[in-house]
């Protein structure tokens, strides 16, 4: 019969935090290894994804960061055990710690954009090579130039917002209308200039949605690269 799991909320640099209850009513407690430990709660099995339990893993990490600095663990992270866990922890201490550094002081801003339908492309220079091509070709052609038009229209976005974040992360995807999401690693005190930015923004581009949240545990900067 295999033994309780431990749960693993974050990898932190301290542990103080008001609150030491975790998920299902489990107490908190950190497990320290070298120069970096990891916030834990142990259980009889590994708790199962819900909507409830999401949240409450969400706002355990919130709390985690008001104290810590962290890097947060996605929902469903555990570990056999105490040993398993030591070693883990000492194996990636350089590159925690180096992590832990790169986020210190920051927090994670999400930023939605809705971007307008892009029109099918009608250069004129163009006209003839679609004509000369087949079908298949002249989609392709096409769905490459609307590509580009997308990424200029989210640049409109993402460069006046990326230049005030430490790091950042973009995604652009297709659809109607385009959706353009990213991720930026921002100050703590840069919030309010940051959220401003955005506000500015939807109000100067009137065709793009842009909405910000947060700010959130920095999920999208753990890594050394962003995810």
């Amino acid at each position: 019969m295999s033994g309780p799991v431990l749960y693993v909320y974050a990898i932190a640099d301290s542990f103080s935090v008001a609150t030491k209850t975790g998920l299902q009513g489990a107490r908190l407690r950190a497990i320290d290894c070298g120069r970096v430990r990891a916030v834990v709660s142990e259980h009889r099995v590994a708790p199962e994804p819900d909507e409830e339990l999401l949240w409450a893993h969400e706002r355990i990490l919130e709390e985690l960061m008001q104290g810590s600095t962290i890097l947060p663990m996605r929902f469903g992270s555990t570990v056999p055990g105490v040993e398993a866990l030591e070693a883990a922890l000492e194996g990636r201490e350089k590159e925690f710690v180096a992590s832990l550094q790169r986020v210190r002081g920051a927090v994670e801003l999400s930023v939605r954009a809705q971007l307008p339908t892009l029109a099918e492309p009608s250069d004129v220079a163009l006209q003839p090579t679609l004509e000369r091509s087949g079908p298949g070709t002249a989609y392709l052609i096409g769905r490459a130039r609307q590509q580009r038009q997308g990424e200029e229209v989210a640049e409109l976005v993402h460069g006046p917002l990326a230049g005030l974040a430490r790091r950042s992360v973009s995604k652009l995807g297709r659809g109607d209308p385009w959706v353009l999401k990213a991720a930026y690693l921002v100050d703590e005190e840069a919030v309010a200039v940051f959220a401003d930015r955005v506000g500015r923004l939807s109000d100067s581009l009137e065709e793009l949605r842009v909405s910000c949240t947060g700010p959130w545990p920095a999920y999208s900067f753990v890594s050394e690269e962003p995810a």
